[in-house]
């Protein structure tokens, strides 16, 4: 629908399609399923206003737990740069990056501080909500930049989709209780599922287990 409007894709991630508009003043990010970022887009749309933070417009639901985030458009942030502020912002990350030594960061403020306490939070509510909750992502993949070279935090914590696939592979229900079915059917549409036998054999799976 947005493409026949005129957006056009700009970018695609594990959990979803990104696209901007003609202006490229504004961003859509569409998910089939993704837990994780809705809670930090929500908090993000709630406020208080942060400047690491991109600014969001709305949520807007699709299927089930999908959702299109309406949001400024963002840019690839400078690599180093990037590092540089999640070192600063000093949350031990949970999904595998390991940053570097120590880096030089001279535009930590209040804001910054203040953003630590909110994905901290964000943190401690994903790991009272969800089993298969995975944590901190904060690496510099996860920071961009809006058109005047703000760093924004756009994917801080999220959701063990590999956990979420051994779970329905090993049949284990009683971590995968906090979503239904039919959700766990759109988490098998984001990007990395492609159309063939392994993606229709894990769909089988997730009946077999539901279905027990």
């Amino acid at each position: 629908m947005l493409e026949a409007t005129g957006w056009r894709q700009v970018g695609v991630g594990d959990w979803s399609w990104v696209l901007a508009d003609q202006t490229d003043a504004m961003a859509a990010r569409v998910t089939p399923f993704d837990p994780a970022y809705r809670l930090h887009a929500q908090a993000c749309l709630d406020g208080p206003p942060n400047r690491w933070l991109p600014k969001i417009d709305a949520i807007l639901p699709l299927r089930r737990e999908g959702y299109v985030v309406v949001m400024e458009r963002l840019w690839p942030a400078e690599e180093e740069r990037a590092a540089a502020f999640c070192a600063a912002l000093g949350i031990r990350n949970d999904s595998g990056y390991a940053p570097p030594g120590d880096l030089p960061f001279s535009e930590a403020d209040d804001h910054l501080i203040a953003l630590k306490a909110r994905i901290q939070a964000l943190i401690d509510e994903g790991a009272e909500r969800f089993k298969l909750w995975g944590g901190s992502d904060i690496r510099p993949g996860n920071v961009m930049a809006d058109a005047k070279g703000q760093l924004k935090l756009v994917d801080p914590v999220f959701v063990r989709g590999l956990g979420i696939v051994e779970a329905v592979r090993d049949g284990r229900h009683d971590l995968l209780m906090d979503f239904s079915r039919e959700a766990l059917e759109d988490f098998m549409t984001i990007p990395p599922f492609q159309p063939g036998e392994d993606t229709d054999a894990l769909r089988r799976r997730l009946s077999e287990v539901y279905a027990a």
